[in-house]
């Protein structure tokens, strides 16, 4: 299968290409990234392919190089449109928005693990992602959904459950305004991207998350339930209606989700790691407490609102997290600014583009709201 990584230089990226290079039957033609160009131009070399997409990219690294650079987004689409059969949105944010957009209705495999993609999408097209085969989520906690889900009748399910590590702070008894960006970029059990670890030490990631879940599986944001798994071995649970609850459980290790969601209805012998169940001493639970985790239940009232307030709200995170590791707000401003932010008055949307314009107005928004603290300050 001749596939496309969109973002390839970022963590999940990397985890994504040692994953394919274990494989003879996928053929990485295109690779896109953008803060790290020779990272970007390595890994062309390194697997050959036929075309890079930076749209920044400098033409005078390339000159020597048997890959095509592409900066313009046309040709990109027009590539994947007449060369892929897969795709994986490997990249944050929404920048590939309008291209999962055309390709959602196409025969294309797409492994997603863009949540602000499915979020954005969800607002119009819900109806369109649940049940879909060529639709395969690469975040663990829906990634291990999906797998249960396989196996039960929708009627069967009571609720389901993703589950959060509590992530840096936990167990933080010092004022959120003391915590540093090196702090919040230090994850107790995974290695992810900046903005998603950021997300993740407030729990901000696990509201997107599900509303990302109320959209790519049709459960109703009472129906999805958020339980603090410390150990990060569960990622997920399905309640069903006669009291059983299945759990999925694995190594907090991004490659086993790659891996499986490769492999098609085939489960395929995992030469990554695998849980060793004599060194687990015990399995904690707890859920998010709104004192602490404030951003946590804002993202859930955003998905609960919808109606243009989940692309609001990312627009506006997205500003904010950016803010922060730029040392322009502290950690505690985060779920201050957006709690101000659903306060705004949101048409709901009714295009794509009136999507896009919501996301950038939370951004702007968060822009000012911050402006606005520093002067303050």
């Amino acid at each position: 299968m001749k596939v496309a990584i969109l973002g390839s230089t970022g963590y999940l990226g990397e985890q994504i290409l040692e994953v394919l290079e274990r494989r003879k039957d996928f053929e990485v033609i295109l690779l896109s990234g953008y803060s790290k160009e020779e990272r970007l131009r390595e890994q062309a070399q390194e697997l050959n392919v036929s075309y890079a997409f930076n749209p920044r990219g400098r033409k005078s690294l390339w000159a020597n190089s048997s890959t095509t650079l592409i900066t313009d987004y046309n040709l990109l689409e027009k590539v994947i449109l007449q060369e892929v059969e897969g795709v994986f949105f490997a990249a944050s944010g929404i920048e590939f928005l309008d291209l999962f957009w055309k390709l959602i209705d196409t025969s294309r495999i797409l492994w997603v693990a863009s949540k602000e993609i499915i979020i954005l999408t969800g607002e119009l097209k819900s109806h369109l992602l649940k049940g879909r085969e060529n639709l395969i989520p690469l975040d663990s906690e829906h990634n291990a959904l999906w797998q249960i889900l396989k196996g039960v009748e929708r009627e069967e399910v009571s609720r389901v459950y993703l589950t959060a590590s509590g992530g840096a702070f936990y167990e933080w008894q010092g004022s959120w305004d003391d915590i540093t960006p090196e702090m919040a970029l230090s994850h107790p059990n995974w290695k992810m991207g900046a903005k998603i670890t950021i997300d993740s030490a407030n729990l901000i990631n696990k509201g997107l998350e599900v509303i990302e879940a109320s959209a790519l599986f049709g459960f109703s944001s009472e129906e999805i339930e958020v339980a603090i798994q410390r150990e990060s071995f569960i990622h997920a649970l399905v309640e069903l209606k006669d009291g059983f609850s299945l759990a999925l459980l694995s190594p907090p290790d991004m490659r086993s989700v790659v891996l499986n969601a490769i492999s098609g209805k085939k489960r395929e012998t995992n030469p990554f790691q695998s849980l060793d169940f004599s060194q687990i001493k015990s399995l904690s639970f707890d859920y998010p407490v709104p004192e602490k985790f404030l951003g946590f239940y804002l993202a859930k009232e955003a998905g609960r609102r919808g109606k243009g307030y989940p692309a609001l709200f990312c627009g506006a995170d997205e500003a904010l997290v950016s803010a922060f590791l730029s040392r322009e707000i502290c950690f505690g401003d985060i779920p201050l600014i957006l709690e101000k932010i659903l306060e705004q008055e949101v048409k709901p949307p009714e295009s794509l583009e009136e999507v896009k314009a919501i996301y950038y107005q939370g951004y702007k928004l968060a822009q000012m709201l911050i402006l606005e603290r520093k002067n303050i300050q």
